[in-house]
């Protein structure tokens, strides 16, 4: 079975449909990347997906269980998580802590343990071994607010990690990074995936997109028109019409 099923998703906001009839399935152990223009509804599709927003109509199931409906800490706590394209650490917490906050999304189920320590040996121990993986170790006692744009969103993926996700999605992990930060975090994507998290990628930077993916999706004001392997897509003549339009003779 697939790790996450998508049959039949609408949703409207009002008079607008910003998904329409979108079906699509995410396999473990692969990374998926979904593209199309701005406004092709692809953020919306993670709203969804965790809980941000209710679908109209549709069905999501995460392991063969239906998670539309749920609150976002609930699909969290089934093994998903997200960064944001607008990265928002709490900028005044260090780094360290900032992962402590997501870690303890398991450990503080309630008022009263969130009453509890939450700095022990063993969180911290976590917090700065996702650190490490992310390359952010070093500094790991600094204020958020004084890291530039790559290591915040370096950050934002650390974590998202701190929820021990299986599926990892990621809204434009790349926007606003140099070619060199872009390809650095190429690496960091290929390196999650190979221990074993499986990732959906909305990204515009083809070449990571080409880079990582195995399977491509496209969205185009809502409806996917195409899903296939990267060589596929890069030919498929719809694909082409949404990016580029229709060429008038």
């Amino acid at each position: 079975m697939p790790l996450l099923e998508i049959d039949h998703l609408v949703k409207e906001f009002g008079g607008v449909t910003a998904l329409q009839d979108v079906c699509l399935d995410v396999r473990e152990g692969e990374i998926l990347g979904v593209i199309g223009p701005n406004g092709a509804g692809k953020t919306t599709l993670f709203n969804c997906i965790t809980g941000m927003m209710t679908p109209t109509r549709g069905t999501i199931r995460f392991r063969e269980t239906t998670i539309q409906g749920m609150k976002p800490h609930e699909i969290a706590r089934q093994g998903i998580a997200r960064t944001f394209q607008i990265v928002r650490p709490f900028p005044l917490l260090s780094l360290e802590e900032n992962v402590l906050v997501a870690h303890g999304h398991r450990r503080y189920a309630s008022l009263t343990a969130s009453t509890g320590a939450y700095r022990t040996a063993a969180t911290i121990a976590t917090a700065r071994e996702l650190l490490t993986r992310v390359g952010l170790m070093e500094g790991h006692d600094r204020p958020a607010a004084t890291l530039p744009l790559a290591l915040k969103k370096r950050l934002e993926i650390a974590r998202a990690l701190a929820l021990e996700p299986s599926l990892l999605l990621l809204d434009e992990p790349s926007g606003g990074l140099r070619h060199e930060e872009s390809q650095q975090l190429l690496d960091l994507i290929l390196s999650l995936n190979r221990a074993g998290i499986s990732v959906v990628l909305i990204e515009h930077n083809m070449p990571i997109v080409m880079g990582v993916c195995q399977r491509l999706v496209v969205l185009d004001h809502g409806v996917k028109i195409a899903e296939g392997e990267p060589s596929e897509i890069q030919r498929n003549p719809q694909v082409i019409e949404a990016y580029l339009g229709k060429t008038v003779n």
